[in-house]
């Protein structure tokens, strides 16, 4: 199943990426083979669960998991299904590594992307919340799988966040945010169904939850991050470093008067060589690498720097 499978005009996202919120129809069992409810209630029920991939959200908040643990690997049996009778919600984590399916299309996804990718779902009961506002430093594509969910929105206050900028985990809301937040309608409100392919840009500040009175809700949040010009630079920096260390003068000591007391010139020189090793960079090389690097799960060690060139 290709990302078209899922966005219908899949093509022009990898010129244009939205940064509006879409919904996207399709039929109600039309995402049965990626995951269904009674696949979530077997999972559950027979306790095949391991912590590393439980989170039970209570009020917006997670649950330690020593509230229902015994052990460090497993929830003690039946605690998960007895959490969600009482009304909190389920997210199962990194749900790739459990199940095929998934683990297919996040690859299939990456290799036409080159991003990152990883699949959670979300479990909530009837009438009950999940998560509380918060945004997200990802794309996220929504896939409703059983049940009905409401998504009310706000705009971004940070634009374009990232896991090392402006993470929401890190920095929460500030006092004017939440006043906001408390006192604002929503700017818009989707409600997915079954079937429903919800796109859902980075930073767009969301606290889903289910209204319906009888059913669960259940959807996969297919996280997209998106390689940006910052991981770019970190890239080709960090090749340009490696490469440094191939000149045995920029692995000459620096003597304690110029560290200490000249700082600057070492600033310079040390500016010098970078610029230097810049100049002598093959960018179609560079390209080759980044494309790779977008590709690899984990860092390269190959340098696209002309063999032989001194910075």
């Amino acid at each position: 199943m290709p990302l078209a499978d899922l966005v219908p005009d899949a093509l022009d996202l990898f010129d244009d990426w939205p940064t509006e919120p879409r919904v996207h129809h399709h039929g109600a069992r039309a995402f049965d083979d990626l995951l269904t409810m009674a696949e979530v209630d077997r999972l559950i029920d027979h306790d095949c669960l391991p912590n590393r991939n439980v989170r039970i959200i209570h009020d917006g908040e997670t649950v330690d998991d020593r509230d229902y643990s015994a052990t460090p690997d497993m929830p003690n049996p039946g605690a998960v299904r007895r959490y969600l009778d009482a009304g909190c919600s389920l997210s199962i984590r990194r749900l790739q590594t459990l199940k095929p399916s998934l683990s297919a299309l996040r690859r299939e996804v990456a290799r036409q992307t080159g991003y990152e990718t990883h699949f959670n779902a979300y479990l909530t009961p009837p009438r009950q919340h999940g998560l509380r506002y918060h945004f997200d430093p990802y794309v996220t594509l929504v896939i409703q799988i059983h049940g009905e969910k409401v998504w009310p929105l706000h705009r971004p206050f940070v634009a374009n966040p990232v896991e090392e900028y402006e993470n929401f985990r890190r920095r929460g809301f500030t006092e004017q945010e939440r006043k906001y937040l408390a006192t604002e309608p929503p700017a818009q409100e989707f409600t997915l169904k079954a079937g429903d392919v919800f796109w859902l840009p980075r930073g767009w500040v969301h606290s889903p939850h289910n209204r319906d009175g009888d059913a669960p809700s259940l959807h996969l949040t297919f996280a997209l991050k998106q390689r940006t010009l910052h991981w770019a630079a970190e890239e080709v920096t960090g090749v340009i470093t490696r490469h440094i260390l191939d000149d045995a003068e920029a692995r000459d000591g620096i003597p304690p008067a110029q560290l200490l007391g000249h700082t600057e010139t070492v600033v310079k020189d040390v500016r010098e060589v970078l610029i230097a090793a810049l100049a002598a960079m093959d960018p179609a090389e560079m390209a080759a690498t980044l494309r790779r690097a977008a590709l690899t799960e984990g860092p390269l060690p190959a340098s696209p720097l002309r063999h032989g060139l001194r910075p």
